[in-house]
């Protein structure tokens, strides 16, 4: 009974972590303004669910398990020093959004801070804590070679199983934004940015949370002994988009960042033999993470407009999902030319065209590539507004 108690109270520990909760209310805060924006601009929430909420909370848990596996059966240890600091990176960078809050960022300028810390022997005094609890840096003894390596693993593991989800999940589930050119035109664009967190079970060298919690295990391994902890790791990414199809730059983007992390693996394994590798793979990691959104930024901006309003027909920014228009595969960035035979130029003559045969819908649509297509599907009758397209009209 004991040990259950142990293992629940464990979990909650993991739950009143700081970077969980702000994480948490970070996920909860976007579904609520992105479902404002939606009513506001498109008079319907595109999507109605908390869906950021559920992907932050289940999107990180395959990985977690299967890092946390690996991470005890190879015994990766992690200092508490490590995890104090990783929490206060995690949260300033939370502070200007989800762009850089992922383990190439945060491990790696995580493991940096500790590296200069012991390399250029500050010391701090921690007085004002009660006898016998925890002090912290007071585990620099294990920040070495053998700390870098670990790091640059589990970062390697994390940032590849983050691109298969980034890269299946992303495009999904998109909400147009309005803003204007410089020309006074309305175009839409797509802020990208998937968040969710890794609940990643590490193993922490001495008896750290002893001075905590009495209660907390610790077993030995030769003189050393270990303890258990669940770390919840931050994952995210934001990217805008208006110039090219979503999965298009999300496409080149993952492709980028997998170089990224063939070199950090290189580094990684190098560094079981050079310090040296280590830390040029620790500085590859936030530099080379940079480039590569700045490169993404360089395409967007070097593209003429694909979400402005079309020269004929109006412009698909928006599919919302168990529609009718899904059905028919109309996706964002199609052009509808015509309804029912009738020519579009604004949204009521959509509207009007759908309003002449309430049981079906025939479509003409330019897709992205310039090609046409002929679709259609049933309507349900009286309810043309819930055929589930969201259009930016010429007008």
């Amino acid at each position: 009974m004991q040990l259950i108690l142990n293992f629940l109270i464990a979990v909650l520990v993991f739950f009143i972590q700081p970077v969980f909760l702000i994480g948490l209310i970070l996920a909860i805060s976007t579904s609520y303004k992105r479902i404002k924006n939606e009513r506001s601009n498109h008079r319907v929430a595109i999507y109605k669910e908390l869906f950021e909420l559920k992907q932050f909370l289940l999107f990180g848990l395959i990985a977690g398990l299967i890092g946390s596996v690996l991470s005890i059966a190879i015994g990766i240890p992690i200092t508490m020093d490590w995890i104090i600091v990783y929490e206060i990176v995690a949260i300033l960078l939370l502070l200007i959004g989800y762009r850089f809050i992922s383990p190439l960022f945060t491990f790696s300028l995580t493991t940096l801070v500790l590296l200069g810390v012991k390399a250029l022997g500050i010391e701090f005094s921690f007085s004002f804590l009660p006898k016998g609890w925890y002090q912290p840096l007071e585990q620099l003894q294990w920040v070495n070679s053998n700390l870098v390596t670990n790091i640059l693993l589990i970062t390697v593991f994390l940032l590849g199983m983050s691109l298969l989800v980034i890269k299946k999940e992303s495009p999904k589930k998109l909400t147009p934004w309005f803003l204007k050119t410089k020309r006074g035109k309305k175009i839409a664009r797509y802020q990208i940015k998937p968040f969710w967190v890794i609940p990643l079970l590490v193993v922490i060298p001495g008896e750290s949370f002893g001075a905590f919690f009495d209660w907390w295990p610790v077993f030995a391994l030769g003189n050393q002994n270990y303890s258990f902890f669940l770390l919840p790791v931050l994952v995210g990414m934001r990217i805008t988009v208006h110039t090219q199809l979503p999965k298009e730059a999300v496409r080149v983007l993952v492709k980028d960042f997998v170089v990224l992390t063939i070199l950090t693996s290189l580094a990684a394994v190098g560094s079981i033999w050079s310090i040296y590798a280590g830390l040029a793979g620790l500085i590859l990691l936030p530099v080379g993470g940079m480039i590569i959104l700045y490169r993404h930024r360089r395409r967007e901006n070097n593209w003429t407009f694909l979400f402005g309003a079309a020269n004929e027909g109006m412009k698909v920014i928006a599919v919302r999902p168990d529609t009718p228009a899904e059905k028919m595969g109309v996706i964002v960035g199609d052009t509808l030319i015509s309804c029912n035979n009738q020519e579009l130029e604004t949204e009521d003559d959509f509207y009007q065209a759908l309003s002449k045969n309430s049981v079906y819908c025939h479509l003409k649509i330019k897709g992205p590539d310039g090609e046409l297509r002929l679709t259609e599907t049933a309507l349900y009758a009286d309810s043309p507004h819930e055929i589930g397209i969201v259009l930016l009209s010429n007008k």
